[in-house]
């Protein structure tokens, strides 16, 4: 799909039918032309968009390929587990062993 363009021809006739001299409608015309083609150069085409559409996916991938799945976060949590009975277990094992040192039981 093409930019639309603005018909300058068109545009002086109408002015000319609305009684505008014929020279200030084509310079009306003209002018305005002039600015909506430079409006025009300012806008993204759908292959500017596309590109910048693959550029953020590459990020967005970029940012996510470290982050960790549910899965390795479960197996995470499981050896978490783990860790809190052994610790749980060798403070236990030192407070008894403690206890008997200082000859309390």
């Amino acid at each position: 799909m093409t930019a639309a363009t603005f018909d300058t021809l068109s545009a002086a006739r109408e002015l000319k039918a609305a009684g505008i001299e014929p020279e200030h409608a084509e310079a009306i015309a003209g002018t305005v032309r002039q600015a909506t083609a430079a409006d025009r150069e300012a806008l993204a085409t759908k292959a500017d968009l596309a590109e910048l559409r693959a550029d953020m996916q590459a990020d967005l991938r970029a940012a996510i390929e470290p982050l960790a799945t549910k899965a390795e976060l479960a197996a995470l949590r499981a050896e978490l587990g783990t860790i809190r009975w052994s610790v749980g277990l060798i403070a236990a094992f030192l407070f008894a062993i403690g206890l008997r040192v200082f000859g309390l039981i």
